[in-house]
């Protein structure tokens, strides 16, 4: 036989996010055993009380643009999670490439996205979005590194450095 126990904050928020279960009535139990089987998730999103992943990642006025053209530009540089959009154009009077970068104040840089416009070729991508994580002192970059590549995009923070999501600016559960 299972081990019976009450404990009031887990029962408070079932009887809250179920109320047909009865409100304690019977009083509810909760069962111990070996084998733990998740039946329900008391989160947020699942409360209602959370936005879900596609409206959490809405861009907004926080969006940081950036247009790099034979020079590298910073995207963001603050710890966290971003979702970034990024594409690139070349004109084809030379061979040229654009990147996304993270770099960590050190010599190493990490190339995350990179593209190549070659002489003769006009191209110009179909946006690529992805979502890159930041710790800290790193810098995600844009690069273009030729006057014949136009790289551009931009970056919104989703979630901070600790995984805590970061809602749309001027957001708020009404």
């Amino acid at each position: 036989m299972p081990f019976q126990f009450r404990k009031e904050a887990i029962e408070e928020e079932l009887n809250s996010n179920f109320p047909s279960q009865g409100q304690g009535n019977p009083p509810l139990y909760y069962s111990l055993s070996e084998v733990v089987v998740p039946t329900y998730s008391i989160n947020s999103v699942a409360e209602g009380s959370g936005l879900p992943v596609n409206l959490q990642t809405a861009l907004d006025f926080s969006v940081s643009e950036a247009v790099a053209n034979n020079n590298i530009v910073t995207l963001a540089n603050t710890p966290g999670f971003y979702l970034v959009n990024a594409s690139f154009s070349f004109d084809g009077s030379a061979t040229a490439t654009g990147r996304i970068q993270i770099t960590d104040g050190t010599p190493t840089t990490k190339v995350i996205y990179r593209v190549t416009g070659y002489s003769g070729t006009d191209i110009s991508t179909t946006p690529n979005t992805f979502v890159v994580f930041l710790r800290a002192l790193d810098v995600l970059q844009m690069e273009s590194d030729a006057a014949s590549c136009i790289s551009a995009g931009f970056a919104r923070q989703i979630a901070d450095v600790n995984g805590n999501l970061v809602n749309p600016l001027g957001f708020s559960f009404a």
